[in-house]
């Protein structure tokens, strides 16, 4: 047994030196010739990721496309979510109090924001998540609040279910929900986690 061992490792480095330095890198297939490139296994996304891409995905949820105070497109809440499903942090708009900087999205407003759709089954339209220009202590640029300005096809202000969508946001863990009647809410509905 051992005279067969020595002259299978005998057989074997042969081969390997006759193929050179190639075949003996890797003994994974690759291109003819070259070692295998492997790649590392992905990462788990991260819940925000997650959450993002559900949100995405999410039948009745649609997003603004311009902002009321300029035009970015890189801090438009569809783009939000986009980079943040890629594992980018969000970008604020260049003439808010952030002055386009990045900013995580929170998984306790996101969750909110995906079962306002899924479990309380309405259908609106995100105007900010962190863009815009809001208040310099804004939770928005804390990634912790969505502004919604159209609810079931109606405009908030215009007889749109804006009360019992903020009972759903609070239900839903917001700690600070303002709409019509408060000050500087008339047209939306601000949800803060």
């Amino acid at each position: 047994m051992n005279r067969l061992a020595v002259c299978v490792a005998a057989a074997v480095s042969a081969v390997a030196l006759a193929a050179g330095p190639a075949a003996t890198a890797d003994p994974s297939p690759g291109k003819h010739g070259e070692a295998a490139r492997h790649r590392a296994p992905a990462k788990p996304a991260s819940e925000s990721a997650r959450l993002a891409r559900s949100i995405l995905n999410a039948k009745g949820i649609t997003y603004a496309t311009s902002h009321g105070g300029g035009t970015d497109k890189a801090s438009l809440p569809r783009q939000n979510l986009v980079d943040v499903s890629n594992g980018r942090a969000a970008r604020t708009s260049p003439w808010g109090h952030k002055n386009g900087s990045r900013v995580a999205l929170d998984t306790r407003m996101l969750n909110g924001v995906l079962k306002l759709n899924s479990q309380y089954r309405y259908k609106f339209q995100v105007s900010e998540f962190v863009g815009g220009r809001h208040s310099a202590t804004s939770k928005h640029y804390l990634g912790r609040a969505v502004d919604v300005t159209w609810i079931n096809g109606r405009h908030v202000g215009k007889k749109a279910d804006h009360r019992g969508f903020m009972n759903a946001c609070r239900k839903l863990g917001a700690k600070l929900v303002l709409g019509p009647g408060d000050k500087d809410h008339g047209t939306h509905v601000h949800c803060q986690w």
